[in-house]
């Protein structure tokens, strides 16, 4: 069913109507009562906790020293903790701490051609964010900050990831 179909059905509910379906809701799906949890007291500090400890669980995700990480399920997180629509702040630090954490955890772990190239995505991702919102010079310091000498990751992937901003960068002719 598409949002108009459904748009026109709710047009014939009378409001008693609506509240009963939107109660149902809420019982039946534990999604839609976070959401709605969420949007009555919204708290974006909290949301952003719960939702670094799920990527930090993902990324600690390992086996005899390699990374069992999915790139998938973090993108995944990132689309949900979106979807709460939370402070600008917040999402700018969820960027930021999917890529710290990635830096960390490939220090220990052998990291998987696709979770590097889904990092250097998420990298051009956060960019593009920070570009919409007037912050990317601000997003490309952070990023710097966190591929400097001394910090962690090899030397590899700060090279990916660096070569991931300069990629973002010429694509918009800055």
């Amino acid at each position: 069913m598409s949002k108009t179909s459904l748009k026109k059905e709710l047009a014939g509910y009378s409001k008693e109507q609506l509240i009963e379906v939107v109660l149902d809701l809420y019982e039946s799906r534990k999604e839609v009562k976070e959401y709605f949890n969420f949007f009555l007291n919204p708290d974006s500090k909290k949301l952003f906790e719960k939702y670094q400890k799920a990527v930090d669980k993902e990324f600690a995700r390992s086996k005899w020293g390699r990374s069992k990480a999915r790139i998938s399920v973090i993108k995944k997180l990132i689309k949900e903790f979106e979807s709460f629509h939370p402070d600008i702040e917040y999402k700018d630090m969820l960027y930021l701490t999917i890529i710290r954490l990635a830096l960390q955890y490939e220090q220990h772990n052998n990291f998987s051609d696709t979770l590097y190239n889904g990092i250097d995505y998420i990298v051009g991702e956060y960019l593009a964010f920070a570009d919409r919102n007037e912050g990317l010079d601000k997003a490309l310091d952070c990023v710097n900050s966190l591929i400097q000498y001394g910090m962690p990751g090899s030397r590899y992937f700060k090279n990916k990831i660096s070569e991931a901003c300069r990629t973002y960068i010429e694509s918009k002719s800055i």
